[in-house]
């Protein structure tokens, strides 16, 4: 029966985000100025799109022969399942990329400043919708046709392929925005297709990796509840699917509290829907714990999580470029020069790591104290469970700042605040939140496949005083920062082929064909953990997780909050490459701890 509750939640979510579409298709004003502008958007959204299916087409095919080699034929099978329910997921979730530039713009250009809000949070919500719907029919399905020694078998390579569709897809989009920021003419527009399909994928991927981390701990769930039989590890594995379902119902309750606000603050009540989420997926939660693993703790765990997020995301607000600290702290560039604002910009990112790691310490000590390792993932499922609303939020930022310069493209220069400034302070305000909800998902959920790592490789105390553990580790960090290196690398290489294609009008014999310098980054995502598992064994894989993940939680919060110079470094381009290498550690942890490594 819940397997059926799971699938319907998930149908309802669907409908609804169709519902929205078509709701907005309708809000768009008509005119040939918009018509224009939406054939315009939706050509680079469709070029985008078309140059990133024959790299995820060779990287499914090469991991897909890695899997079926060194794992096995059916791992492989759902491997390749898992790349292309998380591609459908971002796909169609992404058509609402031109319906949420398009429908707020020219709402706003009409004076309806508040209609404009309200379409630019809606139609984020679509995506939202969308992908934690498909995703939880493709993991509600797995759980339906197979049994729970199947599901722990299969599961880590479903998050896998997920991960591979995630790099391909969501890091180039992240990567391709941030080159037409630094390409485009002071006539034209950011194109923000990129943007707002990466941090699409980005959620979907972590949605599949928590559930993966959790169904892997079951057993870890049973062994360390106290009471013999008190449940199976099929009841734990299943879990989090109520907490899913509860999650994309809660989320439709919460996107629809939001009704557009403006007064002097055009970001307020944008995270009202997050905390009405949050009340009744910790609500349900905590009910549904006692009925299926007859304790509150383990809903405890969940509501731990969540908390951490939210937590973050409110003092994230003031690290935003508009927020207090900024403005107390970092000079305009116009005052000191772009450089010195950059150095006082990233020292105020370094400082303010402290805060996120804080809660998320917080969340993941309570929920190991009441629930073991299956508590930390259970933290990592409640942050996920809302991955539509906290997807809206980031994608109404990014909405909010495609519309802004749409509209500003053509505005006549007038006294006052313009539609094209209102709509992007509230771009700036809640671009750190959603940016926030997305890192802290990102490192629990890292944390929480570490936990998984260690007991799917069957050596929980590794000792980090050896070789083979100090090898990992040094691999793992490293690779880190040669990951953040290769992403600024391709930044700048492909900004040199947009500015030359923008500088010839958008000639057909000029498209895009690759995204340059990302080819380097797919081979480090793949080889670092091979390279971490032959050196040091089962071991250096597990050193080699712990590594990325303390290494790359600290880099992520750091990027997210040092303004515009260094946000595109932060979750959706290496928190993809971190959640890929620790997947990859997952699938192939078996076949390394039979092999063993050289140190």
């Amino acid at each position: 029966m819940l397997k059926y509750i799971t699938l319907a939640c998930a149908l309802f979510g669907l409908l609804v985000a169709i519902g929205l579409e078509a709701w907005l298709r309708k809000s768009i004003v008509r005119n040939d100025k918009t018509a224009e502008t939406y054939a315009t958007v939706r050509s680079r959204s469709s070029e985008f799109l078309s140059i990133q299916l024959l790299p995820l087409a060779l990287m499914i095919v090469v991991v897909g022969l890695a899997i079926g080699f060194g794992v096995g034929p059916l791992n492989a099978a759902v491997f390749i399942a898992g790349a292309i329910l998380c591609f459908f997921s971002v796909s169609i979730g992404s058509r609402t990329v031109v319906t949420g530039s398009i429908a707020p713009s020219s709402l706003a250009n009409e004076g309806d400043i508040r209609g404009a809000l309200r379409t630019a949070y809606r139609s984020a919500s679509v995506m939202g919708l969308s992908l934690s719907s498909l995703a939880l029919i493709g993991i509600g399905l797995l759980f339906l046709f197979l049994d729970t020694d199947g599901i722990i078998k299969l599961i880590a390579s479903l998050g896998l392929g997920a991960s591979v569709t995630s790099l391909c897809i969501g890091l180039s989009g992240t990567a391709y925005s941030g080159a037409y920021a630094l390409s485009v003419k002071s006539d034209d527009y950011t194109d923000y297709t990129g943007s707002f399909i990466g941090s699409g994928a980005d959620f979907v991927e972590t949605y599949v990796l928590s559930v993966c981390a959790a169904a892997l701990l079951a057993g870890v769930a049973v062994d360390t509840s106290g009471v013999t039989s008190t449940f199976t590890v099929a009841s734990a594995a299943k879990f989090p699917l109520i907490v899913f379902a509860t999650g994309i119902v809660a989320s439709v309750v919460g996107i629809f509290a939001y009704r557009g606000h403006i007064v002097k603050n055009p970001d307020a009540g944008i995270t009202v829907g997050n905390y009405v989420a949050a009340a009744v997926v910790a609500v349900v939660a905590v009910l549904f714990s006692q009925v299926v693993l007859e304790s509150y703790v383990y809903g405890i765990c969940v509501a731990a999580g969540i908390a951490a997020a939210l937590a973050s995301g409110e003092i994230s607000k003031s690290f935003s470029s508009d927020g207090k600290t900024f403005k107390k702290n970092v000079p305009s560039a116009r005052t000191v020069g772009a450089s010195q604002s950059m150095i006082y910009s990233l020292s105020i990112g370094m400082m303010s790591v402290i805060i996120p790691v804080a809660f998320t310490g917080v969340a993941l000590i309570i929920s190991y104290y009441f629930a073991n390792y299956y508590g930390m993932a259970l933290a990592a499922v409640g942050i996920n469970s809302m991955a539509a609303i906290n997807s809206t939020v980031r994608g109404f930022s990014i909405n909010t700042a495609s519309a802004s310069e749409i509209v500003s493209a053509s505005e006549e220069d007038t006294e006052g605040p313009t539609p094209a400034d209102v709509l992007l302070t509230a771009s700036v305000r809640t671009d750190v939140i959603g940016k926030t909800y997305s890192a802290v998902s990102t490192a629990v959920t890292l944390v929480a496949m570490y936990c998984a790592l260690s007991i799917v490789g069957n050596s929980e105390s590794a000792n980090i005083l050896t070789t083979s553990a100090f090898f990992g580790m040094i691999v793992g960090a490293v690779s880190v920062f040669i990951a953040g290196g290769l992403i600024i690398r391709s930044i700048k290489l492909t900004s040199v082929t947009l500015r030359d294609k923008l500088d010839d009008i958008y000639n057909d014999e000029k498209n895009i064909t690759f995204l340059r310098g990302l080819v380097p980054l797919y081979f480090l995502s793949i080889l670092a953990p091979f390279a971490a598992g032959f050196g040091g064994g089962i071991n250096g894989l597990i050193a080699f997780a712990c590594a990325c993940t303390i290494t790359g939680m600290c880099i992520l919060f750091t990027f997210n909050n040092s303004g515009k110079y260094f946000d595109r470094m932060a979750t959706e381009t290496i928190g993809t490459v971190l959640k890929i290498m620790v997947a990859f550690t997952l699938v192939f942890a078996p076949f390394f701890n039979s092999i063993g490594g050289v140190f």
